[in-house]
């Protein structure tokens, strides 16, 4: 659960209206289908590493299941990797952060339009200093948080959705109508 179940949902419905919804159900399904065949990789194909940890994932079930002459691509993934956690998710993640809380504070006038700037510049310090105390902890600390962290979110969420759902019951048959409205007929 990432900041893209939130903001990503919202822009796809601006952009593309209720039947964005029926679309992003339809790329959930094949999703979980590719998702369950990569993790099936990943585990299938793990190694040990020089400290007896198990590792793995894309860059290994390339480099172990498809041979030697494949390594290139696993290393291209690797390195593509890094360059994508740098652009598109930490800096995403770190601006829909940074935004949802500007819009609380100035909405509730708990800081002026003119010390925005300043604000994001406290919440990326904030942000960085977390991760990196998570980060240099390696993968024990790292799965540590996730397993306290991760558990929370989720309930958080489902409760938040079920809340939303519940205080907007009577709107529940012509949103479902909206979406597939929305989806299946031509739009001009």
């Amino acid at each position: 659960m990432g900041t893209g179940n939130i903001a990503g949902v919202a822009g796809a419905i601006a952009i593309g209206g209720p039947g964005a919804v029926f679309w992003m159900w339809i790329s959930a399904l094949l999703g979980m289908c590719t998702k369950f065949c990569e993790v099936t990789l990943a585990v299938h194909c793990r190694e040990r590493n020089e400290k007896g940890e198990l590792v793995g994932g894309p860059m290994y079930y390339i480099k172990n299941g498809l041979g030697k002459k494949w390594h290139w691509l696993a290393v291209l993934f690797a390195i593509f990797g890094v360059f994508t956690v740098f652009g598109t998710g930490n800096a995403t993640q770190v601006n829909t952060i940074t935004a949802v809380v500007n819009s609380a504070l100035l909405n509730y006038n708990v800081i002026s339009e003119s010390n925005v700037n300043i604000s994001n510049w406290i919440i990326g310090i904030i942000i960085m200093i977390l991760v990196a105390c998570v980060l240099l902890g390696g993968i024990k600390r790292i799965g540590k948080v996730t397993e306290k962290l991760v558990p929370f979110m989720a309930i958080i969420y489902i409760l938040l959705a079920i809340g939303v759902v519940v205080l907007n019951i009577k709107n529940v048959p012509s949103v479902f109508g909206s979406i597939f409205y929305g989806a299946l007929t031509r739009q001009q």
